[in-house]
């Protein structure tokens, strides 16, 4: 299934629509506690992230659009190449 990762409409449609959310409740709590702006244009820039259990990268690639750099660990090696091949 990893190859419908990135397919909206297709089985993962509900972590896209979850991962709206949890973007916006992680991107909230991570500038409260280091004291920046949620309104900038980057504002995870300079911190560094990891998730664990990517997937997809779903939830990586968005922090990484707000200028974290986010390294995503999976246990399902086609997971990554699909996430890595999405980011590029």
């Amino acid at each position: 299934m990893a190859e419908t990762w990135w397919d909206r409409s297709g089985p993962f449609w509900p972590l896209h629509t979850l991962n709206e959310l949890r973007l916006v409740y992680i991107r909230d709590h991570l500038c409260k506690h280091f004291r920046r702006d949620t309104n900038s244009e980057l504002p995870l820039d300079g911190l560094t992230v990891v998730d664990i259990g990517c997937g997809g990268g779903i939830l990586a690639e968005a922090m990484a659009m707000l200028g974290a750099e986010v390294t995503g660990i999976d246990i399902v090696e086609k997971n990554i190449n699909i996430a890595s091949l999405h980011a590029r």
